[in-house]
């Protein structure tokens, strides 16, 4: 059967990292205690917000960040620390995507730690 090498390899592609879906765990940080971080539809403070987080609230980061003076996308899903990721993130006009109950958004980098 020339078919069972071919339903192999489909499902060995579909097991594979590259293809998994995995959201990075962070937190919401330095937002005031009267505040909460808005979650936008897309990177920029003029975005719709489309939820909000007060300070210490878990988040769920896809690892994606963009600078949208630069329009640069960059990981901050990698190996390094979350001290190092949160360098990257809290750079100046830096947003990173974040899932949400009512899908993804996107919130200010300075306000969010991966973990």
């Amino acid at each position: 059967m020339k078919t069972l090498p071919l339903i192999a390899l489909a499902l060995s592609l579909s097991l594979s990292p590259a293809f998994a879906s995995a959201f990075w765990p962070g937190k919401v940080v330095n937002v005031a205690s009267n505040d909460a971080l808005m979650i936008r539809k897309w990177p920029g403070a003029q975005s719709k917000v489309i939820d909000a987080y007060p300070n210490g609230s878990p988040v769920s980061l896809t690892g994606r960040c963009k600078n949208i003076t630069t329009n640069k996308s960059f990981q901050i899903d990698g190996p390094e620390s979350s001290a190092k990721k949160y360098l990257k993130m809290k750079q100046p006009n830096v947003w990173c995507q974040v899932m949400t109950a009512d899908g993804l958004g996107w919130a200010r980098g300075k306000y969010l730690m991966a973990q």
